[in-house]
């Protein structure tokens, strides 16, 4: 029977063959990998089970670590999934096992998105509209030759969408040209999710007012994710000492995702726990800058 350890297994068999450094966890998202650049995977063997605070979780650290989320997974409720098409859920890529695998290996890949039901490949439109103009097609010919609205083909040479994958078909058969473009990883928008409690809540607060641009997190193994010049993983605790095996995991991933990690603590502590440098809550509001809290952070790890 397929699990999820087998899933899981896989995913990592194919970032190692591809010389990635991997590191298991839990929450928002299950893998980290690291080469040249940071991936960061949730892996479901049904994708529709997928929660929506987690996957904004995925994203929002994503997008402070410049990083590329992915989650991977078999199947929906209706079917398994398709090996050479990337599905999307709360704005997240969704790609089987061995599609990623695939993604890893080779350099071009054409690929279909799915997406609320509508299957579309991306192109290249300033081909597209060289092409119709050699051909000395207007707009609207070209939208009735191949079975469309003059303003459905305006917002594909606009790039306002993407075509469909069969519209694609029918406009390089008649235009004698390629259009489709090689799959390309994404990084994540902009996002910031409410914090959870008051401590997450004047934390985040405080690193805004010494310009650590941060967004609360909720099931990640960090309570808040933020950037400056450097990047910030940060655990919240009331007792630093009684966090001695979340802040292990802690001080691991900041390694491979090279972040600077901090825990703030309601009680006053000036030492460090499992590696992590302990900065109290009050001792945080007189901190001046982004700069004054790495230099601390350094004395201290």
């Amino acid at each position: 029977m397929f699990d999820k350890t087998i899933l899981m297994n896989k995913v990592i068999n194919a970032l190692q063959e591809n010389q990635f450094e991997t590191f298991l966890t839990h929450g928002a998202f299950d893998i980290v990998a690291r080469r040249e650049y940071l991936i960061l995977i949730k892996t479901l063997l049904n994708v529709d089970a997928l929660d929506e605070s987690h996957a904004m979780d995925l994203r929002a650290v994503s997008y402070f670590l410049s990083a590329y989320p992915f989650v991977i997974s078999q199947r929906n409720n209706r079917e398994h999934l398709d090996d050479e098409t990337v599905y999307s859920r709360f704005e997240l890529p969704v790609i089987t096992p061995q599609l990623f695998k695939s993604m890893l290996e080779e350099d071009e890949m054409v690929v279909t998105h799915s997406s609320k039901g509508r299957h579309t490949q991306e192109i290249n439109t300033f081909v597209l509209k060289e092409k119709r103009k050699e051909m000395d097609f207007t707009l609207e010919e070209l939208a009735g030759r191949i079975g469309i609205s003059k303003k459905a083909m305006y917002e594909i040479e606009n790039k306002r969408v993407n075509p469909q994958r069969e519209t694609v078909r029918k406009l390089e058969r008649m235009l004698a040209a390629e259009f489709t473009l090689p799959y390309e990883m994404k990084h994540a928008g902009a996002i910031y999710l409410k914090p959870k409690d008051h401590f997450q809540k004047t934390v985040s607060m405080e690193f805004s007012r010494i310009g650590i641009d941060n967004s609360s997190v909720h099931s990640s193994p960090f309570e808040i994710i933020g950037r400056e010049s450097f990047s910030l993983i940060t655990s919240l605790s009331t007792i630093p000492s009684e966090a001695k095996n979340e802040l292990s995991e802690i001080k691991q991933l900041s390694g491979i995702l090279s972040s600077k990690a901090v825990l703030i603590s309601k009680r006053s502590y000036k030492e460090s726990v499992e590696g992590v440098p302990v900065v109290s809550e009050s001792e945080l509001t007189e901190i001046h800058s982004s700069k004054e809290l790495s230099k601390i952070i350094d004395e201290r790890t």
